[in-house]
């Protein structure tokens, strides 16, 4: 029996899954005489790729399929049978799973629907049922609800999409997906780039085998060169995390399509912080910090994998700007375009000019126009062959990063083979990808010229930046420090009490007090003649607030009051609040009512922590006030993060920007240092924390101050 451990399996999940991947002897349960029926194609498609093992088709009516002997049943077969394909009723599987399981087959693709995809207790049950007897038998299961694998490194399709039935020409691509119908789309659009594929596994239900196991599997495998996920979810978050790390310390590349982004399912939640992150953009924080590519279609899943497949391992120099070569000049004020929407810094002068060598070696030629980046190789005095040496000279400055052509037929064919020529050489010098786009198309000859050297090839200009996104987003990163032990961190965990819905604000505020968070002092007060005496203190104006049990939103209950500005406004609100408290039916002695001095601010913000399940705890980060939710301005960080990470990713966006006009660089140090502060509180004590919000953290010209506060603890 298979010994599982929770990150996969002892002796790794290479050795654990070749059953299944390079099975000796194949069964295929259900298989069918009607061609067109799944159990026929899975036959014809393992027979057509050159599966070189046997091939036992199994229905009770006998005969032969295909020009092979159709066995009645499992026990009829000679051979010990690797992996079985079950493509029968869901009614008949759970016999079939036992029958499997006592002839000893090692894996099993259940391609049958009818289990816990209908969220029905039968299916569910049923669901349970074929993985207690899989278990028992040390049987590993794909599926159910899927439709085959395919592995073109070792000639084995086994499957009844049309895609399985594909010539198997292998190559570094490996992708586990959420959706088995999309092999038929991603598997087209990689050869079109030049990115063969390795293998292709849709997970289904994952009754068994997650896509977590095939990220593992994928890592392991010596055939895998770029690891691709279609996602909808994953089942555990912190291994996840350790995958990512281990593909990055591989040098494989993760290329992500999540599907499913909607903002359905967080409205419920007592916390700001937990509203504003929600599951998509969660997963979008989380590829960012491990560095794994995100796309947003599978056009550009295949161009991703094309490019970084073109990207030599270990070349990421220094500077990475973007190098730009066109055959219009209409091309490079698109190409520029796209560019400046996307973020990427072009090589060169910000205005678009030289300096250094490239300049330069500029200086020198005649007949020639305005040469900037992007260059139109038109503006070479006709002599195409300079784009080699400028090519150089940019290389000798430091610009040696990745190319992108926008480019069209030539007159001459001739024209069209010598830019790709130089655009080859420039890839090969440098390790650094080049992606080419023509709207228009090229010549076979010429797009196959560039296929054959690694450079991927595009029709539509938006994949082609979209696919060369993965190039930056999978660059190094500053690694997350491992929190020292922090005494004064650690007695803080006695006060996160995980017997209430929420701790009081006065609660909430002391804890992110002493961990770091710089909050406005607060005074109780138990009267009207108290409060007068703590506003003395305090200084007017003030605000005062009723912490009433069950209340986490207190504004909406009308139990905030600001801008009080002298002792008689402040007698009336005390009174006003008190008569809201008992107008709400709450018992007086059961409210506790702070004042705060009322502080000055030019913006609000709104930080916290979110617990995303399963991926983990999240930093958030947004414009506050009555319009949070409204402008949707937010970052997510997954915990823990580089410090160095938080500020750049804050300074990067308008909320940095925002900060920065207002307060200046110290502002944004106090804003980067409630967020530090913030995560080494999770850190310590994420399985006592939910969420947190410190909402409005108020921005001025002398830096941030919060002024109200809210710790969920996990039930």
């Amino acid at each position: 029996m298979v010994q599982e451990t929770k990150g996969g399996t002892k002796g790794g999940m290479l050795a654990a899954l070749k059953p299944l991947f390079k099975p000796r002897n194949v069964a295929v349960i259900g298989a069918s005489k009607t061609p067109g029926k799944q159990g026929h194609t899975a036959v014809k498609y393992l027979q057509r790729g050159g599966f070189p093992g046997g091939i036992f088709p199994i229905n009770p009516g006998g005969g032969e399929i295909e020009g092979l002997r159709c066995y009645a049943t499992l026990a009829d077969v000679p051979e010990q049978i690797d992996c079985a394909l079950m493509v029968i009723p869901a009614s008949a599987s759970v016999a079939a799973v036992r029958e499997c399981a006592q002839h000893g087959v090692r894996s099993l693709i259940i391609g049958s629907t009818g289990f816990a995809e209908l969220g029905t207790d039968e299916g569910r049950a049923r669901q349970d049922e074929i993985l207690a007897v899989a278990r028992a038998g040390g049987m590993r299961i794909v599926g159910p609800n899927t439709n085959g694998i395919f592995n073109a490194s070792d000639k084995f399709s086994l499957g009844y999409n049309t895609s399985h039935g594909d010539a198997l020409t292998p190559g570094p691509v490996s992708i586990a997906a959420h959706s088995g119908a999309l092999f038929n789309s991603i598997a087209p659009r990689l050869r079109e780039v030049g990115a063969g594929l390795s293998k292709f596994v849709p997970v289904g239900n994952e009754a068994d085998l997650s896509m977590l196991d095939f990220i593992e599997y994928f890592i392991e495998d010596p055939d895998t060169g770029v690891i691709g996920l279609i996602i909808e979810g994953i089942s555990d978050g912190a291994r996840f995390r350790m995958l990512a790390e281990r593909a990055r310390a591989a040098g494989k590349p993760i290329v992500a399509l999540k599907l499913g982004r909607s903002k359905a399912g967080a409205s419920a939640t007592e916390a700001h912080s937990s509203r504003l992150a929600g599951s998509a953009r969660a997963f979008d924080a989380l590829f960012r910090e491990y560095g794994i590519a995100s796309v947003p279609s599978v056009e550009a899943m295949a161009g991703a994998c094309g490019v970084l497949l073109a990207t030599r391992p270990g070349a990421r120099p220094a500077d990475t700007s973007l190098v730009c070569v066109t055959t219009t000049g209409g091309g490079s004020s698109m190409v520029a375009d796209f560019a400046s929407a996307r973020g990427l810094t072009l090589a060169g002068n910000p205005d678009g000019t030289w300096g250094g060598k490239v300049a330069e070696l500029i200086a020198t030629y005649d007949n020639v126009g305005l040469l900037r980046n992007p260059t139109d190789t038109g503006s070479l005095g006709g002599k195409q062959t300079r784009m080699t040496e400028i090519f150089k000279a940019q290389e000798a400055d430091g610009y040696s990063g990745p190319v992108m052509v926008f480019t069209h037929s030539l007159p001459n064919i001739v024209g069209s083979e010598l830019i790709a020529d130089m655009m080859i050489a420039r890839k090969e010098r440098t390790g650094s990808p080049v992606a080419v786009v023509a709207p228009g198309g090229l010549a076979d000859s010429i797009v196959g010229k560039y296929l054959a050297a690694g450079v991927p090839f595009f029709r539509d200009v938006a994949t082609a930046f979209d696919s060369l996104q993965a190039y930056y987003d999978t660059l190094p990163r500053p690694p997350a420090p491992i929190s020292a032990k922090d005494a004064a961190l650690d007695a803080l965990g006695a006060s996160l009490r995980t017997s209430e819905s929420f701790l009081s604000e006065i609660d909430s505020a002391d804890i992110l007090r002493k961990a770091g968070v710089p909050m406005v002092p607060s005074h109780v007060v138990r009267d009207q003649a108290s409060a007068c005496t703590a506003a003395k203190t305090a200084g007017y104006p003030v605000v005062l607030k009723a912490l009433a049990p069950g209340v986490a939103h207190k504004a909406q209950m009308g139990f905030v009051i600001a801008g009080i500005r002298d002792e008689a406004a402040l007698v009336e609100a005390y009174a006003t609040l008190e008569a809201r408290v008992a107008k709400a039916a709450i018992a007086r002695s059961s409210v506790t009512v702070i004042l705060q001095p009322m502080m000055a601010s030019k913006a609000e913000l709104i930080a916290g922590v979110s617990w995303e399940e399963p991926l983990g705890h999240f930093l958030v980060i947004g414009l506050g006030g009555i319009y949070t939710e409204v402008l949707d301005e937010v970052t997510l960080l997954p915990i823990p993060v580089a410090r160095e990470t938080i500020r750049n990713q804050i300074a990067a966006g308008k909320i940095g920007h925002l900060v920065s006009l207002i307060g200046g660089e110290k502002a944004l140090d106090q804003v980067v240092q409630t967020l530090d502060a913030l995560q080494r509180l999770v850190v310590a004590h994420g399985d006592k924390i939910q969420s947190i919000d410190v909402n409005p953290l108020l921005v001025g010209e002398s830096g941030c101050m919060a002024v109200d506060a809210l710790i969920v603890p996990k039930a």
